[in-house]
């Protein structure tokens, strides 16, 4: 039956609590609204002008921290014992003519106006003694560039001719509009500030950053949007984004303030380091403005809010209160019935078809998250392997790990001798036959998976080792009629609790570098007495194969090659060695093909080497066609290229191999050939396809990669050996060729410094 209209909206009823209750909020809301706009209206005033010296602090901070930083950097470059002399000679370039150092201090100009950050358009060195300068360009008369290519006004030749710069490191002078003048066309260069700089400390050499206020400005200012000022200790003008006069200031000389004059504001700050003073324009009508426009817009929200509100609480309180009144006539309808019945109501059956859904649900995220456990055991014994800490919300798990019962490890790797068609089905059935041979033991196992090809078994409590060994030798058995695929097994002592899963990881994998070259599945517990890891190549024999790849008889090298690998095997080498031998005749050919200058093949070297060329290798004639394959072509091409080298090149090559460690040049071994060093300069490239100075310095650092080996050397030895006078060239250079330091370098080769490999490193 439908209740009353009347007792629907009574004071008591639920409809108008919750509409009562709606209004309640929303005059608390209006009254906090209305008293806030009118208490806030008078200190958005304030608010605005604190927001404009904020701004224009910030805008202070970045210019003075960019003036900050280009000092910085100009300073660690004048303090370079190879800027001072290089500067020091070009500052008397008439007398000595060392014009090959050019380039040199070009490429140190470089690392200035290079930086995009820095905004710097160039970069002038102005020798003031000689009267001509040097930039990015090249070399100009001092005419030339401040005439024709830096011309302005306000800045000709003369200016800068009477300029010095005293006891001051950085002497920042006024904006002014610069053009350049070639041919029959001007073109516009834009507004640039320049700022001078002492190049060296006793020669009259000056540096001319040519900085671009424009784009200083839109990364530290406003973009233009209000007038903006630079102006020196001194009142001076620097910079400016219009040319309106700016009027006398009454506090410009202190550190922050602002002032009204007329219908503007003028909002100032001085810089610490450089002592400028930074001022920014606003207008009185802008901010005026706004505040009119707030006050109307605050004004119609509150309004139209009010009135949202009142409109939204009576359907909210409607919608609200008849669903309610429903239920509560629907259970005084069924208070007297079975609870059976219910079901027959539909709000009922809804809700208890939903209840049953939820508990469904809820059983079946009971079960996900036990699942979901159980990976996160195994994750969190994965980063015990491996060493990784966990997350600290995971930190629990600690409690949940065999952390003091003792256990052995065993570690599977899985290897094919031919391409499988579908591997991964190989791999997941193998790894299931491995958990159900042990998943009969007594002891717990806990299967981790560390990489795609390899399996680790955790086995707690596990008894003596000579059940986990009988139980591999089932496994052993059950694969030798595998033709296809075949394991190496790593299996360590029975540990204490103690011992980290870490270590033993550690060791297994070791023990995976002890399998002998064959395609059969092998067990191994310890690392054997004739390892091969005792067994060493005589650092000569990288010379002997240099000097057989360099005759280019196939039956000489290919002999060679086949006596190395027979002697691997009567010496009971690991697998391991027959790769670390296999990657050092590979790398002693690339230095062979460097020195006779084939950079043809290169790029097949570097392929051979790509990925992992060695991984389905299990037998020594695998590693014996695969080391003829790359050879091959080499000696073909060192075939060909005897009979067709020319003099002249053949005669350069060798000079620089027995002299590169001397102070040599262009123009010495032009002079040895009686040619001028053009005419070699261009037939070197023509023939070689690189500049002779490039080719000389890959010699020079490609000999100290092989220094670098023999730890007894110092790096300042090595740079002397290898022609580099200045320590710190050397390294720039290594760095340069290689990505790395020679210290670094020396680092990361130093463990790789056995078999062939590092004996033709040591070349």
């Amino acid at each position: 039956m439908k209740r009353p209209l009347t007792s629907q909206f009574a004071l008591s009823s639920l409809f108008v609590k919750l509409m009562l209750s709606f209004l309640s909020v929303i005059l608390l809301l209006a009254s906090f609204n209305l008293f806030s706009h009118l208490y806030l209206s008078g200190k958005v005033y304030q608010e605005v002008v604190r927001q404009n010296e904020q701004s224009l602090k910030q805008t202070v901070e970045g210019y003075e921290n960019h003036f900050r930083l280009t000092q910085n950097m100009i300073l660690a470059l004048t303090q370079s014992d190879t800027w001072t002399a290089n500067l020091g000679i070009l500052s008397h370039l008439k007398e000595n003519r060392r014009y090959d150092i050019v380039n040199e201090v070009k490429s140190d100009l470089m690392t200035i106006y290079g930086n995009p950050f820095l905004h710097i358009e160039n970069f002038i060195l102005y020798f003031k003694g000689e009267d001509y300068v040097l930039e990015k360009e090249g070399l100009s008369s001092t005419e030339d560039m401040f005439g024709k290519y830096y011309y302005s006004q306000d800045y000709p030749a003369d200016f800068w001719r009477s300029q010095t710069v005293g006891n001051q490191f950085l002497k920042v002078l006024p904006a002014a509009s610069f053009t350049e003048t070639t041919m029959n066309s001007t073109r516009a260069l834009g507004r640039l500030m320049p700022v001078l700089v002492k190049a060296i400390p006793y020669e009259e050499v000056y540096g001319l950053v040519m900085l671009n206020p424009q784009r200083m400005e839109k990364a530290y200012g406003d973009a233009g949007k209000n007038p903006f000022y630079i102006l020196d200790a001194q009142g001076r003008r620097l910079f400016s984004t219009t040319e309106t006069a700016l009027p006398a200031l009454k506090d410009a000389a202190s550190t922050s303030s602002h002032e009204r004059i007329g219908d503007q504001y003028y909002f100032y700050e001085k810089g610490a380091q450089t002592g400028f003073t930074y001022i920014r324009v606003t207008e009185v009508a802008a901010i005026a403005s706004g505040l009119r426009g707030m006050r109307l817009l605050l004004a119609v929200l509150l309004t139209a809010a009010v009135l949202v509100s009142l409109l939204f609480s009576f359907l909210f309180s409607f919608r609200l209160n008849q669903p309610l009144q429903r239920l509560v006539a629907a259970l005084d309808r069924k208070s007297g019935s079975s609870p059976g019945k219910l079901s027959s109501v539909k709000e009922f059956a809804i809700i208890g078809d939903r209840l049953s859904s939820i508990l469904e649900d809820n059983r079946f995220i009971q079960n996900d998250l036990e699942h979901k456990n159980s990976l996160v055991r195994q994750y969190a014994y994965t980063h015990k392997v491996k060493n990784i800490p966990l997350h600290a919300s995971l930190s629990e798990l600690d409690d949940a790990l065999h952390s003091e019962q003792p256990y052995a490890s065993i570690l599977f790797k899985l290897s094919f001798t031919r391409p499988a068609e579908e591997p991964e089905q190989h791999t997941l059935a193998l790894w299931q036959l491995i958990q159900r041979l042990f998943s009969g033991e007594e002891s717990e196992n806990v299967v981790l998976q560390p990489e795609q090809d390899l399996l680790l078994l955790l086995l707690f409590n596990p008894g003596p080792q000579s059940g986990i060994l009988q139980v591999l030798g089932t496994l052993q058995e059950l694969l030798a009629a595998e033709d296809s695929l075949f394991l190496t097994i790593a299996v360590s002592p029975v540990y204490s609790g103690e011992t980290p899963f870490t270590d033993a990881y550690h060791s297994l994998s070791e023990l995976l570098k002890e399998r002998r070259l064959n395609g059969e599945t092998q067990i191994i517990v310890e690392p054997r007495a004739s390892s091969a890891k005792t067994f060493h190549l005589k650092v000569t024999y990288g010379e002997e194969l240099h000097n057989l790849l360099q005759s280019g008889s196939e039956d000489a090298v290919f002999g060679w090659l086949d006596r190395q690998l027979e002697q691997l095997q009567s010496k009971d080498a690991t697998a391991e060695d027959f790769r670390t031998f296999a990657r050092g005749v590979a790398e002693q050919t690339g230095k062979t093909v460097m020195k006779l200058n084939l950079p043809e093949l290169e790029a097949g070297l570097l392929s051979a080497l790509s990925g992992e060329p060695f991984a389905a290798f299990h037998t020594a004639d695998q590693y014996k066609i695969w080391l003829r394959e790359l050879t091959s072509p080499v000696l073909a091409a060192i075939r060909s290229g005897s009979e067709t080298r020319d003099p002249v090149i053949s005669f350069v090559l060798e000079y620089l191999d027995k002299h590169y460690g001397e102070d040599i040049n262009l123009n010495i071994v032009a002079d040895k050939l009686n040619l001028t060093s053009g005419y070699l300069s261009s037939i070197f490239k023509e023939k070689t396809g690189i500049n002779f100075s490039e080719y000389l310095n890959t010699l020079r650092i490609e000999r100290a990669k092989e220094l670098l080996m023999n730890i007894d050397l110092r790096i300042q030895d090595i740079a002397l050996q290898v022609g580099y006078q200045n320590v710190n060239s050397f390294i720039r250079m290594f760095k340069r060729a290689s990505g790395l330091t020679p210290g670094e370098y020396r680092k990361r080769a130093g463990g790789e410094n056995q078999g062939l490999g590092s004996a033709a490193g040591e070349e």
